[in-house]
């Protein structure tokens, strides 16, 4: 909740300070609309999918695919696997999937 000390100046112009918040207000609006509650993942938990493993993470210590977008780590797999993964985590901009079988080329 923002008080407004004053409405306006001398001129009767808007002051740059309440210009100023009337475009943070707008700021955060719009952030908020971005992470509103409708956004839908590409894929759900439970879910199974045969994949091609792209690259590996960062520490080494997983694969890491793109299933409709969204980057997904898989332990255990490396580069040019092909894959049925099973989605047990889903974060914010990237899945988890559990390795299921390898399937063949």
């Amino acid at each position: 909740m923002y008080i407004y000390v004053s409405l306006g100046t001398i001129d009767g112009s808007l002051g740059d300070e309440r210009k100023n918040i009337q475009e943070h207000d707008m700021y955060i609006y719009k952030k908020r609309a971005m992470h509103d509650s409708s956004f839908q993942y590409p894929v759900r938990i439970g879910e199974e999918c045969d994949v091609n493993i792209l690259d590996m993470s960062r520490n080494g210590d997983s694969g890491v695919t793109r299933i409709r977008g969204l980057v997904t780590f898989v332990r255990g797999t490396k580069p040019d696997d092909r894959v049925r993964i099973k989605i047990i985590k889903i974060g914010r901009g990237y899945a988890r999937g559990q390795l299921i079988a390898y399937l063949d080329s």
